[in-house]
């Protein structure tokens, strides 16, 4: 079973900077459960490293990824789809706070508020960040969601499929 992570946390140097934010303990936990970890990162996957950071701003009734004087945010949405779509099989996603398409809870100036980044917008499987898998309990707690995952949404999904045969 697969679940995608943010490739920073995997320990590969994709970050905007060029570093990474390597935790081993994640890949020791996958390994034991038995899951395939497979590290994506959307922003390197389209500009490459190292690159500007990219901030999310609200302007004109709209969320916008600046990188620089340019909206990056369309072709990160876009990515972060064709990654999800690519690994249609995965059951859940591991990523990294404050990242502008791996980030839970992202700040977007001139907006007063946060976002969920579009890795978790449109993940149809249980997603979380790596800081909320730091103890035992919250790991169980995002291993029980997979499970729910993974019992509940293959019926689901064998549901609309007898559906379409009918």
């Amino acid at each position: 079973m697969k679940i995608l992570i943010s490739s920073c946390v995997y320990g590969n140097a994709v970050r905007w900077n060029g570093s990474s934010k390597l935790n081993e303990s994640i890949k020791q936990w996958a390994n034991v459960h038995g899951f395939e970890l497979i590290p994506i990162c959307p922003e390197n996957d389209l500009f490459g490293t190292p690159r500007k950071p990219i901030r999310l701003t609200y302007e004109d009734n709209e969320v916008k990824g600046m990188m620089g004087d340019k909206n990056v945010y369309p072709a990160l949405n876009e990515k972060c789809k064709q990654i999800l779509r690519k690994y249609s099989d995965a059951v859940g996603y591991i990523g990294i706070a404050g990242s502008p398409s791996c980030g839970i809870s992202v700040g977007v100036r001139n907006l007063g508020k946060t976002q969920k980044a579009p890795m978790h917008i449109h993940a149809t499987f249980p997603t979380t960040e790596i800081n909320s898998l730091k103890t035992a309990k919250n790991r169980m707690m995002f291993l029980d969601r997979i499970v729910k995952y993974i019992t509940f949404g293959s019926r689901q999904r064998l549901s609309r499929k007898v559906d379409a045969q009918d």
